[in-house]
């Protein structure tokens, strides 16, 4: 009898550990697909790329919108007309929360690009959803070892 229920306990474990396994990879992919920030990072890249520095500062939240000029011009220098060519998500946190002052909703996220010469960047990116606005309140690019 002891054998029996420890057996069974072990099984137990063992088909919760799986089913867990199983519920996270469900789950981020999931967040993957329900990213309000990957259409927008195209859409900023490309606006960086053509030097449209006005329809960048557009996809910014109203709170960093003002101070965003002279970051957004040192991309738009470095990407000096190249386009993405591809966008993976390599990366990516959600918090939702809702409180007095309303639903904020703030996606954390990080994307491998190659650029249409073939040089591969990465973004760091968070997009904010709240009363105010929505948008980037950070949007960086990463140079260098990965």
């Amino acid at each position: 009898m002891k054998r029996f229920i420890g057996f069974s306990l072990v099984t137990l474990v063992l088909i919760c550990c799986l089913a867990s396994c199983n519920f996270t990879q469900s789950l981020s992919g999931d967040l993957v697909k329900e990213s309000e920030a990957a259409p927008k990072v195209e859409e900023m890249l490309t606006a960086l790329a053509e030097n449209r520095i006005a329809d960048a500062k557009g996809l910014m939240h109203s709170n960093k919108a003002e101070n965003a000029d002279t970051a957004l011009s040192q991309m738009s220098e470095y990407l000096n007309g190249r386009k993405a060519e591809s966008i993976a998500v390599t990366g990516i946190n959600v918090n939702t929360s809702s409180g007095a002052s309303g639903k904020t909703r703030q996606e954390t996220a990080s994307y491998q690009v190659v650029l249409s010469d073939g040089d591969v960047i990465y973004l760091s990116v968070v997009y904010l959803s709240d009363n105010d606005s929505t948008g980037f309140i950070s949007f960086q690019l990463v140079l260098g070892i990965v």
